[in-house]
This record gives C-alpha cells, sequence and structure tokens, in this order.
C-alpha cells in the first residue's frame, strides 16, 4: 500500500511542477488563463505562509535538540531544511504546490530569523512582501502576492491596541481624580 501512496504523491508532485511550470510560459489574457494564473498566486500565497511557518517551527524543535544535544554530548541534529513542495489545503481539497527551491529557501530562512528575533514582524513582512512581489512579476499574475497576512493582521491589532490605549489614557488633572472645581479649591474662577 506504502508503494502506490508514494508513487500518487509523486506523480501530484510532477503535476504541481508543470502547473507552476505551465503558469510561467502561459502569456495572454485569456480568462481561463487569468483563471489558472489566479489559482497558481492563491496556491502560492499559502504555500509561502506554510514554508514561513515551517521554517519558525522546525528552527524552534532544531535549537531545543541542539540544546539537548549539548547538555547530554549526545550529536548535534541535521539544520533544517524546507522542501519545494507542500501539500495545501483548498476549497476543492488538498492539493500539491511547487515553489523553486531558492524561493522556499528564502521564506524558510525568514521564518526562522523571526522565531529567532533577528527579524522583526514587520521586517519579516517587509522582506516577504518583496520577494513575493518578484515572483509575481515573474509569473506574471494579474495581483501580486499577498504573502504572511496572519502577521500583518497581528502588525494591524497591535496598532488598533496601541491607539485605544492612548485614548483611553486619562489626562494629568485626571490622573490626579480631580476634577476642575476640585482642583481650584471648589471655587470656580467667577466665585470671589
Amino acid at each position: 500500500m506504502g508503494l502506490f501512496k508514494g508513487m500518487a504523491a509523486s506523480k501530484e508532485r510532477q503535476k504541481a511542477k508543470a502547473f507552476f511550470d505551465n503558469g510561467m510560459n502561459e502569456a495572454g489574457s485569456t480568462r481561463d488563463t487569468r483563471k489558472m494564473k489566479a489559482v497558481l498566486g492563491n496556491r502560492t500565497r499559502a504555500f509561502i505562509d506554510l514554508t514561513f511557518i515551517e521554517g519558525a517551527q522546525k528552527t524552534q524543535k532544531y535549537i531545543e535538540a541542539l540544546d539537548h544535544s549539548n547538555a547530554t554530548g549526545g550529536k548535534a541534529p541535521q539544520k533544517p531544511v524546507a522542501a519545494s513542495y507542500k501539500e495545501v489545503r483548498t476549497v476543492g481539497g488538498k492539493v500539491w504546490v511547487y515553489l523553486p527551491q531558492h524561493y522556499t529557501n528564502q521564506f524558510f530562512s525568514m521564518g526562522s530569523r523571526y522565531q529567532q528575533n533577528s527579524l522583526t514582524r514587520n521586517r519579516a513582512v517587509q522582506l516577504a512582501t518583496h520577494l513575493a512581489t518578484e515572483l509575481s512579476e515573474e509569473l506574471a499574475l494579474d495581483h501580486p502576492i499577498s504573502p504572511l497576512e496572519f502577521l500583518v493582521n497581528e502588525v494591524l491589532e497591535d496598532q488598533t491596541t496601541d491607539e485605544v490605549a492612548e485614548e483611553d489614557e486619562p489626562n494629568d488633572k485626571e490622573a490626579d481624580g480631580a476634577t476642575d472645581e476640585e482642583a481650584s479649591g471648589g471655587q470656580t474662577p467667577e466665585s470671589p
């Protein structure tokens, strides 16, 4: 049974690579071409997000395994790597998606660096967006790929939270708990 599963996965990977290659070579503005490019863009965005997350998760496990091997004197683990094929969930079910290894490595590295706090959230989004724009142009997509939207949403949530916190901060008089009348000794400016 395992042999047939491996052969099926291999065929699906071949289809994924062919889909990517066709998307790269397909030119024109027919309806079918635009639809195929939109699907390719969405699948690629999902691949990028998964690769970034995978880079962060595998790096965390690698660091823990390295710390353990250093503490016990065991053999050091191998550094994690990213695969250029991933199974991605779509509306129609799971499909295999391909992205050239040099792109995959860069998105994986971003996730790894983010996990190690050597890359801020904003910088990770900037770098991923720049690389995704390059990829979008290479694929001649109508709409650029918007990677790492989950991080973008976190940034927006943080900004909104900061703005609400600033609005909720009391001014100096209110901070003392005194009103204008109490601050002037109970007398209003018109009082003698």
